[in-house]
């Protein structure tokens, strides 16, 4: 990982390239996908108590 960009990007610098903004759409679909996969895992199990 780019610490570098990383720190770029949260200072607010940068934003006028590509890669950032790739960089963030990334890590947001990373979230969504994390975020998918822990409702799909939540509703398995609440299923196997009942």
């Amino acid at each position: 990982m780019e610490y570098q960009l990383v720190n770029a990007i949260l200072h607010g610098q940068r934003l006028t390239e590509p890669l950032t903004w790739l960089f963030i759409a990334a890590c947001v679909a990373a979230v969504v996908a994390g975020w998918k996969v822990g409702c799909l895992l939540d509703a398995y199990q609440q299923r196997g108590t009942e």
